[in-house]
């Protein structure tokens, strides 16, 4: 009879438990795993696999606030506020106002709040930009964490104009970009057609020159000359 009431009572636990997103027996096991995965290879600087590895532990154990606070510290890393604040946010509500992590995830809160969206497409797709005289890649670029305010834009390619903009960033928002570069004026001496084209003229010039050089012109060609014992005079006689 005990027996059968400590069985019940632990399954009533366990309902309470899944009913309130708590990982129970492989569950909660499998999210610690993921959990220190994640933070070992963000120690490690490997913030791809820590994500990975952290949205996991989350996915497994809902309920639980750490793997929130480490996917928040992945993702400022990674450069995306935006998704750093959704996890901050989670990360807050599910601990008590002592807990002393929460100063730190709200300051970055506030340091994310001071940051904007800025995406980047042009034409020819896959052109060198850079952002305020840094190469940062190549298009289409987003940037989730660019800090509020005024930002230096270059889109260069070979072949084409470069292009400068400057745009204005504000903070929470997302700013969208088309840049469209216009393909360099070759001047006509770089043409690649130009340099045989002047070839070719100069020989057909040329060959007109010997033509008419060579050509007998009868209105100027002398008449023979016919010459007998005494003199010799022009024409047939």
């Amino acid at each position: 009879m005990r027996a059968l009431i400590v069985t019940i009572v632990a399954g009533q636990l366990l309902g309470m438990a899944a009913a309130q997103g708590e990982p129970t027996g492989d569950a909660a096991a499998d999210a610690q795993v993921h959990l220190d995965r994640g933070i070992a290879a963000f120690e490690a600087g490997d913030y791809t696999t820590a994500h990975r590895e952290l949205a996991a532990a989350s996915e497994l154990a809902p309920a639980k606030p750490n793997p929130y606070r480490w996917l928040a510290l992945t993702e400022i890393q990674l450069g995306d506020c935006a998704r750093a604040v959704v996890n901050i946010e989670h990360f807050l509500s599910r601990v008590p106002a002592e807990d002393p992590r929460r100063a730190e995830m709200q300051r970055l809160q506030g340091l994310c709040a001071r940051t904007g969206v800025l995406s980047i497409r042009t034409t020819p797709p896959a052109v060198s930009l850079r952002i305020d005289g840094a190469h940062v890649g190549r298009t289409p670029y987003r940037a989730a964490s660019l800090a509020v305010g005024a930002h230096r834009l270059a889109a260069e390619e070979p072949g084409y104009e470069p292009l400068t903009r400057s745009v204005v960033v504000s903070a929470g928002s997302e700013l969208e970009l088309h840049l469209e570069l216009s393909r360099t004026r070759t001047s006509i001496i770089r043409r690649w057609w130009f340099v045989p084209a002047v070839v070719v003229g100069a020989a057909v010039v040329t060959g007109a020159i010997i033509l008419v050089v060579r050509e007998p012109d009868s209105t100027s060609t002398l008449p023979p000359i016919h010459c007998d014992g005494a003199s010799c005079l022009p024409g047939g006689g």
